[in-house]
């Protein structure tokens, strides 16, 4: 006998507002801790087993198991399991998280949504409601609730969040990762003297060098491609330290003249330099979060950074020296004289850091 559904669109009737709050917590870092974890780096499979905890921003998960696929180094979408498992959040200006239960809990990171299957809940402060499955479409603030034979749709008041509290974990040694978004390859930060790197095995030069940027100039992407997201324009004469050229590209560090975007939530001020409020907060290539834009890496709380634009929600800061951008090779002239290259480091750092 086939089985007949009923379907639920609403608004959220817990007045929840998810979409700033979403944005802003998918620009920290995540912490997962489990008991065991298995990594599949061919297919970008991730799986977290036994107490699995994950934080990131205001956003809670707890499961049996969570997995984790990923596109390159973008996260695209999670799995997790549990009895049940557990997902909470701190809606952006709310006194209340969210909160939602489900035997299964799907989350697709590059559409902002949330899905509860069997058994699903969800409820903020005393607001609740209750289905076979829960679509919880955070960046449209909406739901699609749906109710079966054995579990109608329920809208109701309850109490307070006891019955979905997170409950309290203990590391007891468990294996912990942070996980951020990185370069193609993991770069240091060493000084430009340092020639500690080895020339790589496909022949591209992978020792990080001194260099200056030539006459001509140099425009600054954010990967290896003219088509990629604009970082700027080198002046002519900025030092930079070369971390590996390859297809005619170089990938470079610079301490002036690189512009990258971040949530402007997590900055002190609307121009001028401030500083970063939030912990691990990740910079990107452009104002958005979208699957196509770069992560280029991160500050912490304490940084000093130059404003030079707001847009929206997000502002254009100058870029720390330590983020890998990527020039036409082309551009470089090999410094020679290492007390030149050094004094013009050091200041052209203090013309980066005044904008």
């Amino acid at each position: 006998m086939s089985r007949i559904f009923s379907y639920l669109l609403v608004s959220l009737v817990v007045s929840m507002s998810p979409a700033s709050a979403l944005i802003s917590d998918r620009d920290q870092s995540v912490l997962v801790e489990a008991d065991e974890v298995e990594m599949d780096f061919a297919s970008g499979k991730r799986i977290y087993r036994g107490n699995v905890s994950v934080k990131q921003g205001t956003i809670r998960i707890i499961a049996d198991q969570i997995e984790l696929f990923y596109k390159g180094e973008q996260l695209d979408h999670g799995i997790a399991t549990g009895n049940p498992a557990v997902f909470r959040q701190r809606p952006e200006g709310k006194d209340h998280d969210v909160v939602g239960t489900g035997k299964t809990i799907e989350l697709d990171e590059i559409n902002n949504i949330v899905t509860f299957i069997t058994d699903a809940k969800l409820r903020q402060d005393r607001d609740a409601i209750e289905g076979d499955r829960i679509v919880y479409d955070m960046g449209r603030d909406k739901m699609i609730v749906r109710g079966g034979d054995a579990t109608p749709t329920r809208t109701t008041r309850v109490g307070e969040d006891a019955a979905t509290a997170l409950p309290t974990q203990n590391d007891n040694g468990r294996p912990r990762m942070v996980l951020q978004p990185e370069s193609e390859d993991t770069i240091g930060s060493s000084p430009a003297s340092n020639n500690a790197r080895s020339a790589s095995s496909n022949g591209a030069t992978d020792k990080i060098q001194s260099a200056f940027i030539n006459a001509t100039g140099a425009p600054v992407f954010a990967a290896r491609t003219m088509a990629g997201a604009s970082l700027g324009t080198l002046p002519a004469g900025t030092a930079v330290r070369v971390l590996r050229i390859t297809d005619s590209w170089a990938e470079v560090n610079a301490s002036r003249a690189v512009h990258v975007w971040i949530f402007g939530k997590f900055v002190s001020t609307q121009s001028g330099v401030g500083t970063v409020t939030g912990s691990a907060v990740r910079i990107r290539s452009a104002p958005s979060t979208a699957s196509d834009v770069k992560v280029l890496g991160e500050v912490n709380a304490g940084d000093k950074v130059q404003v030079l634009e707001t847009r929206g929600d997000w502002k254009k800061i100058t870029a720390p020296s330590t983020v890998p951008v990527w020039i036409p090779a082309s551009r470089l002239e090999t410094a020679t004289d290492s007390d030149s290259w050094n004094q013009a480091w050091r200041t052209q750092s203090e013309i980066g850091a005044a904008g």
